[in-house]
C-alpha cells in the first residue's frame, strides 16, 4: 500500500510549492517488537539506566541497533537534541562513539551527567556511605540516639522544618520523611561527586512522597490514610519515612554506576543544559542523531521531577519545553511543535552532518506530524519502520505502535 507525501521544492520552512511523492506504508520490524517477556524490566533498565525512573524514556536496546546499522566505526558524533535520561549518550559511549546531549531541563541535564561521568568508585563508595550515616546521625539526635524510641511528634518542631519556604515540599512528605531529605541535601556540597549524590536524593524522594504506589509518575492529591492500592492489589500505608529509601538506593546506586564504569570507554561525551532550538551544534563535528522527541501535548517534563526541583533549587526553565502538556494537542499546538522540532533538526543539519549522515527518530506518530517536519527541516526520507511497543519504560502495560524515521540530510 502506498501514501501520499508532499515533497517542497523551494525553501523547505517556507513550503510555498510542493510536489507529490509516494511513500511506502511502514514496515513492522519484528526484532525491534520486544516484549516484556522477551526483554524484562532488568534488561531495559540495566546498569545505570535503572539510576533514576523516567516517564516515557526508550529502552536502551532500540539504540543500540542503529548504532550498530549506520554509526560502527563512526569518526564523528552522535547528538541527541532531546537527551531526556540520557539513554543515548550511555549506550554511544558504550559503543565507542563520541556524544552530545542537549536539554532544556536541569534535572535532565545533571541526570545524564551523572549517568555518563567517570568515576574512582572508591570514592563514591565512601562517600555515599559517609553522607547516609551522617544524615542518620544527625536525624536520631532527636532521640537521643535511641533508634526505638523515637517519637515522629518531635520532627515537627525541629528547626529545619520551619524554615522550609516550598510549598510543594510541605504538601507532599510528612514531616518524618522530609528531615532527613534536607539534613541530607544540606550535607551534599563538598563532597566530590555531589552531582551523584543529588541524584541519589531525588530518587529517595520521588519514593517518600505521599503518593499512592500506583501514581508515583504523576501523583493528584497527597495520600495520609490507608488506601487500596491497585499495584499491589491490597491496602497500602502512606509514605511516612525517607530514610529506608535514602539506604536501599545508596547500594543501588553504587553498584550500577559500578557496572556502568566495567564497560564505559574513554569517548567523549558532552552534555549541555540549553533550549536545542538555540544551541550552537556547529563546535562539534556532526555524524547524525539518535533521538526521541517530546510528545505533543502529554507529559510536563518538569512536573514529572518537581521534588528535584524543589529540594536542589534547579532552575525551572518548564516555559521553553516543546509540546508542554498544558498546551494540549489541538490544531495550534500542533503547527507549533511541528515548527520547534523542524527548527532543531534543521539547526543541526546546516552545521553539517558528516557520514554516516544518519537521523533516526523514535516517536509514537499518531498525528502523523513527521513527514511534514522532515520537509520543514529540509530533510530527506530514507525509511519509515514501526515497531509493536509491549511497555516503553516501567512495568506498566502500554501496547501501542512506535515509529522509526530515518532521514539524512
Amino acid at each position: 500500500m502506498l501514501r501520499y507525501c508532499y515533497m517542497a521544492d523551494s525553501q523547505p520552512m517556507k513550503q510555498t510549492r510542493r510536489s507529490i511523492m509516494m511513500l511506502p506504508e511502514p514496515r513492522i520490524v519484528e526484532e525491534l517488537s520486544w516484549t516484556e517477556r522477551g526483554l524484562p524490566q532488568k534488561e531495559r533498565t540495566r546498569n545505570v539506566h535503572g539510576l533514576h525512573p523516567y516517564l516515557g524514556k526508550y529502552v536502551p536496546q532500540l539504540v543500540d541497533y542503529f548504532l550498530d546499522r549506520y554509526f560502527r566505526g563512526s569518526k564523528y558524533a552522535v547528538v541527541d537534541p532531546f537527551v531526556g535520561s540520557g539513554t543515548t549518550l550511555v549506550e554511544t559511549n558504550i559503543f565507542g562513539v563520541e556524544s552530545l546531549g542537549v536539554d532544556v531541563s536541569e534535572f535532565n541535564a545533571l541526570l545524564s551527567r551523572v549517568k555518563i561521568a567517570k568515576y574512582d568508585l572508591h570514592i563514591l563508595t565512601k562517600e555515599v556511605s559517609s553522607i547516609v550515616e551522617r544524615t542518620k546521625r544527625e536525624f536520631y539526635s532527636a532521640s537521643k540516639g535511641e533508634l526505638d524510641s523515637y517519637i515522629s511528634e518531635e520532627v515537627v518542631s525541629n528547626e529545619p522544618l520551619d524554615h522550609v519556604n516550598s510549598d510543594y515540599l510541605r504538601k507532599w512528605y510528612s514531616p518524618e520523611a522530609l528531615y532527613p531529605l534536607l539534613i541530607f541535601c544540606r550535607l551534599i556540597k563538598g563532597y566530590v561527586y555531589e552531582e551523584a549524590l543529588k541524584i541519589l536524593l531525588s530518587r529517595a524522594a520521588r519514593s517518600a512522597r505521599l503518593a499512592t504506589h500506583y501514581e508515583l509518575d504523576f501523583p493528584k492529591e497527597p495520600q495520609s490514610t490507608d488506601y487500596y492500592c491497585h499495584k499491589h492489589d491490597r491496602i497500602c500505608h502512606p509514605t511516612s519515612a525517607s530514610l529506608p529509601f535514602i539506604t536501599r538506593y545508596a547500594k543501588d546506586s553504587v553498584r550500577r554506576i559500578g557496572e556502568f564504569q566495567k564497560i564505559r570507554t574513554d569517548a567523549e561525551v558532552r552534555v549541555e543544559c540549553a533550549d536545542a532550538r538555540e544551541f550552537n551544534f556547529s563546535k562539534s563535528d556532526i555524524g547524525g542523531v539518535i533521538t526521541s522527541p517530546p510528545y505533543v501535548g502529554l507529559i510536563n517534563y518538569h512536573e514529572q521531577h518537581r521534588y528535584a526541583f524543589e529540594l536542589l533549587g534547579l532552575e525551572d526553565r518548564s516555559s521553553q519545553e516543546i509540546g508542554p502538556k498544558y498546551r494540549g494537542n489541538g490544531k495550534s499546538a500542533i503547527e507549533e511543535y511541528k515548527g520547534n522540532i523542524a527548527q532543531v533538526l534543521k539547526r543541526i543539519a546546516d552545521c553539517g552532518i558528516h557520514e554516516p549522515n544518519k537521523i533516526i527518530i523514535v516517536v509514537n506518530d499518531k498525528f502523523e506530524l513527521y513527514t511534514d517536519i522532515a520537509l520543514m527541516a529540509g530533510l530527506k526520507l530514507i525509511e519509515r519502520l514501526r515497531r509493536k511497543v509491549d511497555r516503553r519504560t516501567g512495568r506498566r502495560s502500554n501496547n501501542f505502535y512506535e515509529d522509526i524515521f530515518v532521514l539524512t540530510s
